[in-house]
Protein backbone atom coordinates (compact mmCIF):
# COMPACT_ATOMS: atom_id res chain seq x y z
CA UNK A 1 0.00 0.00 0.00
CA UNK A 2 0.96 3.90 -0.89
CA UNK A 3 0.52 6.35 1.78
CA UNK A 4 0.28 9.65 0.96
CA UNK A 5 0.62 12.49 3.71
CA UNK A 6 -0.70 15.90 3.41
CA UNK A 7 0.85 19.05 5.56
CA UNK A 8 0.44 22.77 5.65
CA UNK A 9 -1.21 25.56 8.18
CA UNK A 10 -4.80 25.20 9.43
CA UNK A 11 -7.01 26.24 7.00
CA UNK A 12 -4.74 26.18 3.89
CA UNK A 13 -6.70 23.38 2.22
CA UNK A 14 -4.73 19.78 2.90
CA UNK A 15 -8.75 18.22 2.82
CA UNK A 16 -9.54 19.52 -0.19
CA UNK A 17 -6.39 18.73 -2.04
CA UNK A 18 -6.87 15.19 -0.73
CA UNK A 19 -10.44 14.90 -1.98
CA UNK A 20 -9.14 16.46 -5.54
CA UNK A 21 -6.05 13.33 -5.50
CA UNK A 22 -8.55 10.98 -4.28
CA UNK A 23 -11.14 11.52 -7.25
CA UNK A 24 -8.12 11.75 -9.88
CA UNK A 25 -6.60 8.06 -8.62
CA UNK A 26 -10.08 6.28 -8.45
CA UNK A 27 -10.85 7.61 -12.01
CA UNK A 28 -7.00 5.69 -13.11
CA UNK A 29 -8.37 2.37 -11.25
CA UNK A 30 -6.69 3.04 -8.34
CA UNK A 31 -8.49 2.07 -4.70
CA UNK A 32 -8.23 4.97 -2.60
CA UNK A 33 -9.17 5.99 0.99
CA UNK A 34 -8.83 9.02 3.07
CA UNK A 35 -7.83 8.83 6.75
CA UNK A 36 -7.05 11.05 9.22
CA UNK A 37 -4.49 11.02 12.73
CA UNK A 38 -6.97 13.48 13.95
CA UNK A 39 -10.16 11.20 13.30
CA UNK A 40 -9.74 9.20 16.58
CA UNK A 41 -9.16 12.18 18.85
CA UNK A 42 -11.93 14.03 16.94
CA UNK A 43 -14.14 11.22 18.35
CA UNK A 44 -12.96 11.76 21.89
CA UNK A 45 -13.30 14.79 21.53
CA UNK A 46 -16.99 14.96 20.50
CA UNK A 47 -17.88 11.97 22.93
CA UNK A 48 -16.15 12.60 26.28
CA UNK A 49 -15.69 16.70 25.98
CA UNK A 50 -19.33 17.44 24.21
CA UNK A 51 -16.91 19.40 21.23
CA UNK A 52 -19.67 20.25 18.69
CA UNK A 53 -17.22 19.64 15.48
CA UNK A 54 -16.52 23.25 14.91
CA UNK A 55 -13.04 23.93 14.92
CA UNK A 56 -13.26 28.09 16.21
CA UNK A 57 -11.21 29.25 19.02
CA UNK A 58 -12.81 27.12 21.40
CA UNK A 59 -12.97 24.06 19.51
CA UNK A 60 -9.11 23.67 18.30
CA UNK A 61 -8.15 24.35 21.88
CA UNK A 62 -9.76 21.29 23.34
CA UNK A 63 -8.38 19.88 19.82
CA UNK A 64 -4.82 20.83 20.75
CA UNK A 65 -4.90 20.62 24.73
CA UNK A 66 -6.47 16.83 24.22
CA UNK A 67 -4.19 15.21 21.37
CA UNK A 68 -1.25 17.22 23.86
CA UNK A 69 -2.87 14.78 27.07
CA UNK A 70 -2.71 12.00 24.56
CA UNK A 71 0.75 12.45 23.35
CA UNK A 72 2.20 12.84 27.05
CA UNK A 73 0.96 9.30 27.87
CA UNK A 74 2.29 7.96 24.77
CA UNK A 75 3.83 10.16 22.14
CA UNK A 76 2.86 7.42 19.68
CA UNK A 77 -0.96 6.77 20.87
CA UNK A 78 -2.61 8.86 17.63
CA UNK A 79 -0.10 7.02 14.94
CA UNK A 80 -1.19 3.62 16.71
CA UNK A 81 -4.39 4.08 16.07
CA UNK A 82 -4.42 5.25 12.12
CA UNK A 83 -1.84 2.00 11.92
CA UNK A 84 -3.87 -0.28 13.36
CA UNK A 85 -6.64 0.67 10.89
CA UNK A 86 -4.51 1.02 7.90
CA UNK A 87 -3.40 -2.46 8.84
CA UNK A 88 -6.64 -3.72 8.69
CA UNK A 89 -7.85 -2.89 5.67
CA UNK A 90 -4.30 -2.82 3.54
CA UNK A 91 -4.80 -5.70 0.96
CA UNK A 92 -8.09 -3.92 0.33
CA UNK A 93 -6.66 -0.70 -0.77
CA UNK A 94 -3.88 0.84 -3.14
CA UNK A 95 -3.82 4.03 -1.42
CA UNK A 96 -4.30 5.87 1.82
CA UNK A 97 -4.42 9.62 1.72
CA UNK A 98 -3.76 11.13 5.30
CA UNK A 99 -4.17 14.70 4.97
CA UNK A 100 -3.64 15.86 8.69
CA UNK A 101 0.57 14.83 9.35
CA UNK A 102 1.80 17.04 11.90
CA UNK A 103 4.74 15.49 13.25
CA UNK A 104 7.88 14.00 11.28
CA UNK A 105 7.36 10.76 12.88
CA UNK A 106 3.68 10.90 11.71
CA UNK A 107 5.49 10.16 8.17
CA UNK A 108 8.19 8.59 8.87
CA UNK A 109 6.30 5.84 10.71
CA UNK A 110 4.40 5.14 7.36
CA UNK A 111 7.20 4.02 5.56
CA UNK A 112 7.24 0.80 7.04
CA UNK A 113 4.25 -0.04 5.90
CA UNK A 114 4.68 1.12 2.06
CA UNK A 115 6.19 3.41 -0.26
CA UNK A 116 5.33 6.85 1.13
CA UNK A 117 4.78 10.54 -0.79
CA UNK A 118 4.58 13.35 1.66
CA UNK A 119 3.29 16.78 0.21
CA UNK A 120 3.41 19.99 2.03
CA UNK A 121 0.59 22.40 0.94
CA UNK A 122 0.57 26.41 1.50
CA UNK A 123 -2.52 28.88 0.52
CA UNK A 124 -1.02 32.00 0.15
CA UNK A 125 -3.86 34.37 0.30
CA UNK A 126 -4.79 32.48 3.10
CA UNK A 127 -5.03 34.56 6.64
CA UNK A 128 -5.10 32.60 9.82
CA UNK A 129 -7.92 32.25 12.11
CA UNK A 130 -5.71 31.12 14.46
CA UNK A 131 -5.17 33.10 17.71
CA UNK A 132 -1.07 33.51 18.38
CA UNK A 133 -0.90 30.55 20.79
CA UNK A 134 -2.78 28.24 18.68
CA UNK A 135 -0.51 29.24 16.04
CA UNK A 136 2.40 28.39 17.44
CA UNK A 137 0.97 25.05 18.89
CA UNK A 138 3.93 22.14 18.07
CA UNK A 139 1.05 20.74 16.08
CA UNK A 140 1.24 23.76 13.56
CA UNK A 141 5.38 24.04 13.94
CA UNK A 142 6.73 20.67 14.08
CA UNK A 143 7.05 20.67 10.43
CA UNK A 144 8.19 23.86 9.51
CA UNK A 145 11.71 22.35 8.08
CA UNK A 146 10.74 18.58 7.26
CA UNK A 147 12.13 18.01 3.71
CA UNK A 148 8.97 17.13 1.97
CA UNK A 149 8.78 15.27 -1.51
CA UNK A 150 5.78 18.09 -2.86
CA UNK A 151 5.42 21.58 -1.44
CA UNK A 152 2.41 23.56 -3.33
CA UNK A 153 2.20 27.37 -2.98
CA UNK A 154 -1.84 27.74 -4.29
CA UNK A 155 -4.08 30.35 -4.26
CA UNK A 156 -8.04 30.30 -3.11
CA UNK A 157 -10.35 28.61 -5.90
CA UNK A 158 -6.93 27.77 -8.43
CA UNK A 159 -6.25 24.75 -9.81
CA UNK A 160 -3.37 22.76 -8.27
CA UNK A 161 -1.28 22.22 -11.57
CA UNK A 162 0.98 20.19 -9.47
CA UNK A 163 -1.44 17.31 -9.11
CA UNK A 164 -1.04 15.26 -12.10
CA UNK A 165 2.54 15.31 -11.39
CA UNK A 166 2.04 13.65 -8.24
CA UNK A 167 0.01 11.14 -9.78
CA UNK A 168 2.24 9.78 -12.12
CA UNK A 169 5.24 9.58 -9.22
CA UNK A 170 2.57 7.48 -7.09
CA UNK A 171 1.61 5.42 -9.81
CA UNK A 172 5.16 4.68 -11.12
Amino acid sequence: MKCITISGPAGHGKDTLAHKLKLKLKAKGQKVFIIHYADYLKMVATQVYNWNGIKNEVGRDILQKLGDKMRAQDEMYLINELIKIINLVKNDFDIVLIPDARFPREIECLKSIGRTVSIHITRVDYESILTTEQNNHKTERSLDNYPYDYSILTYTDKEIKEIDMIIEDILN
